[in-house]
């Protein structure tokens, strides 16, 4: 997972780099192992010290990583996609072919 999120956030604009490591939110049942959202923190520094410092140990306290795990986060996926449906309920056309 670890790999994947590094991967995502370095394949954005350098612009919004910064931002991206300092919000990662994980949600799903999926996430609720215990120890999950600290060990994705650690590996995610890891990769940062080795891909993008370079080893440098000086740059890794300019790194502002976190990782939020909401104590609800088993049913976020569900509450936005219904958040989304309602929105959407006007727009007769939003799932129609063209």
């Amino acid at each position: 997972i670890a790999s994947m999120v590094f991967s995502c956030i370095n394949d954005a604009d350098i612009d919004v780099r910064r931002s991206l490591y300092e919000h990662v939110v994980v949600s799903g049942g999926s996430t609720m192992y215990p120890g999950l959202t600290t060990r994705l923190e650690k590996e995610l520094r890891q990769l940062y010290l080795t891909h993008v410092l370079k080893g440098d140990m000086g740059g890794i306290r300019r790194l502002r990583l976190n990782v939020k795990d909401d104590p609800n986060r088993k049913h976020t996926v569900f509450k936005g996609a219904a958040i989304l449906g309602e929105i959407m309920a006007g727009e007769p056309d939003f799932l129609g072919r063209r």
